[in-house]
């Protein structure tokens, strides 16, 4: 009687504490702290010169609305199932407190039948809603880095020539790999994980109040305490997180030049060098994630002493009471279940906010990317370049990379008539390179303009003016790929029989066919398997497949010997029929057969005419040419005081 006596008076004091909004208080004052607790994950209070613009809060934010397109059925489902998982949660102090109060009340077997069965179904329940949450949500995240990486791959494809030259390659696939996969973290480590956890919290925080809302009020003493270390911890991590990228960035840097340079590093002996500058470079990035684990691992012991605190605390207090007969033992053992079930989540809530900052960290470093405008864009009326052979011209124009840096070329005037030959020689660093790069418009005018028939080169679409130019470089560049796909990288639609015509027209099919795949077999990276001459009459045919009316040939022999010069030279006549064509060379023989040769000295063109006409002369183009015949006394120094560096 006395028991029931004391049941009666807890459910009467519980009442009144609702009823009174003491409750509400307490959620209240949850609700403060969480929303502290967000302001600081998310970088409210953080220096301005540590922040992104708009704050990491807006960060998350962009974050976020990648997971906005799977929300049905996807999001739906994870919320649903996290409801229910958190109301089982809940249930389990519920059925532990009937369990104890009614062993002693129970008087035939089939209650306890009853109630195992309905412990077995919540337990049951609780696994299943558990994998279905934890599934969905990794879908999502994976779904989300995905999207993420499909729009940084596309954003680069996009951006000039002028980011890579200043980007390292292994920092783009750091990004892209390691970075993508990390932001997406953060929303199913903080809309996922989080609002599940706090959905728990909030069914067992429900049932210790009423339960026992006394004991309550000694938990909930702890319960701020323990938000303080995270608040504190977040802003650090983040910086440190930020460092810390940064240095794996700089590892993966070293890792790919080392794997492409391997034929440097072998022939200079370095290879114990390369391996203690890896090692370095390690050590560098241990340090600084020492301290990135040193610093968010320390919130986890505070919690824990925090808990032990008020596990004490409930024993000191509860324990009397029960012995005292003034507290039922079922209460008192499903409350203290109820509290080590709730410092559970919230133990995973604070530890989530590691993955938060390296999340935000990583997102931010994906936007910088994403965020880079093309310094190359079409105008809202442009127009179709037709197929054919056009007119070129190039009036008064001077390029520079930047303001900061020289002019690479000034007031060029060149016309290049349709179906014409036109070469540029010259000494290297001139500036004839980058002329070439401003008719596909990796780079525009800084003063001047090109025209195609008459109209300005920028009222092209991009597209259609990069469809109708092919072009064969001096460092030519294979794909990790077969020939037969290294040839149809120029058409891709073609058909064996083309590809096949194509590599006899560039003479290379009688050396694809004595390798043991034929067409189908692989390269290799850059096209290692394959000799220089190889890998220079696969881009010729290449460039005769794409069947382009404008060529652009970039010292397509200057790295082979006699031999092989002579079969790609006999392929490059081939191409140059009937196209017209801009031919960059060192190697005069190359480009005596030109319908004009301009000669570029230190960023301007200083001669023109035929060979025979520049020979004859006696100027620049004279100079070159007894050079490489070996009648000039002494080179002329292409450090000129007015040459102006490429």
């Amino acid at each position: 009687m006395a028991r029931r006596a004391t049941q009666c008076d807890n459910s009467a004091l519980a009442a009144a504490v609702r009823s009174s909004g003491l409750l509400r208080l307490i959620t209240e004052m949850a609700d403060r702290i969480r929303d502290k607790l967000a302001a600081q994950i998310f970088g409210d209070g953080v220096a301005a010169a540590e922040m992104p613009a708009g704050g990491y809060r807006a960060i998350y934010k962009r974050l976020l609305s990648y997971a906005r397109p799977y929300a049905y059925p996807d999001m739906v489902i994870a919320a649903v199932a996290m409801i229910i998982l958190s109301a089982s949660n809940g249930a389990i102090p519920v059925l532990m407190k009937r369990a104890i109060d009614g062993l002693s009340n129970f008087k035939d077997l089939h209650a306890v039948q009853i109630l195992s069965i309905e412990i077995l179904a919540v337990f049951v329940l609780r696994a299943v809603t558990d994998f279905v949450a934890d599934y969905v949500t990794g879908y999502i995240g994976m779904r989300m880095a995905f999207d993420l990486r499909a729009e940084f791959n596309n954003r680069v494809q996009h951006l000039p020539l002028s980011f890579f030259h200043y980007t390292a390659t292994g920092t783009l696939l750091m990004r892209v790999l390691t970075d993508a996969q990390m932001a997406s973290s953060v929303i199913t480590t903080t809309l996922f994980s989080m609002i599940g956890d706090s959905l728990t919290l909030v069914a067992l925080v429900g049932g210790i109040f009423w339960m026992d809302w006394k004991l309550a009020l000694i938990v909930f003493v702890v319960f701020p305490v323990g938000v303080i270390p995270v608040i504190r911890v977040a802003k650090r991590v983040r910086r440190m997180t930020r460092d810390a990228q940064r240095k794996l960035g700089d590892v993966s840097v070293i890792l790919q030049e080392t794997a492409q340079g391997c034929r440097v590093v072998k022939t200079f002996g370095m290879e114990e060098y390369e391996s203690e500058r890896f090692r370095t470079e390690l050590r560098k990035q241990l340090r600084f994630i020492r301290r990135v684990l040193r610093i968010s691992t320390s919130t986890d012991p505070i919690i824990e002493v925090l808990g032990a605190l008020a596990v004490v605390a409930v024993l000191w207090f509860g324990a009397s009471s029960v012995l005292a007969g003034t507290r039922s033992p079922g209460t008192f053992a499903a409350f203290f279940a109820a509290m080590l079930l709730v410092y559970r989540p919230f133990k995973r809530i604070a530890g989530a906010n590691n993955a938060i900052q390296q999340g935000l960290i990583s997102g931010e470093r994906l936007f910088d990317v994403i965020d880079c405008q093309p310094e190359i864009l079409d105008a809202p009326d442009t127009i179709e370049l037709p197929r054919g052979l056009h007119k070129i011209e190039f009036r008064n124009v001077s390029f520079r990379y930047n303001q900061e840096t020289e002019w690479v070329l000034r007031n060029i005037n060149l016309t290049i008539n349709p179906g014409e030959i036109v070469a540029l020689v010259g000494m290297s660093g001139g500036g004839k390179s980058t002329l070439a790069d401003l008719i596909p418009r990796f780079y525009d005018p800084w003063e001047g303009g090109i025209f195609i028939d008459g109209i300005d080169l920028r009222n092209y679409s991009l597209r259609s003016l990069r469809a109708q130019i092919a072009a064969v470089a001096q460092n030519t560049f294979l794909f990790n790929d077969t020939i037969r796909a290294n040839i149809a990288y120029g058409g891709p639609n073609r058909s064996d029989e083309e590809i096949v015509a194509a590599a006899k027209l560039a003479n290379a099919h009688d050396f694809i066919s004595r390798l043991p795949g034929g067409y189908g077999t692989r390269v290799g990276e850059f096209g290692v398997r394959l000799s220089g001459g190889e890998r220079q009459r696969l881009a010729i045919a290449r460039a005769l497949l794409r069947d382009s009316p404008m060529l652009i040939l970039d010292e397509p022999t200057s790295n082979l010997d006699s031999e092989s010069e002579l079969v790609v030279q006999d392929a490059i006549e081939r191409l140059m029929e009937k196209r017209t064509t801009l031919l960059i060379a060192h190697r005069l023989s190359t480009v005596r057969r030109a319908d004009r040769i301009m000669v570029v000295v230190g960023g301007r063109i200083v001669e023109e005419g035929t060979h025979d006409e520049l020979h004859a002369l006696e100027g620049k183009y004279r100079k070159l040419f007894d050079l490489q015949s070996g009648s000039a006394p002494e080179p002329e120094s292409a450090a000129s005081p007015d040459r102006i560096v490429a």
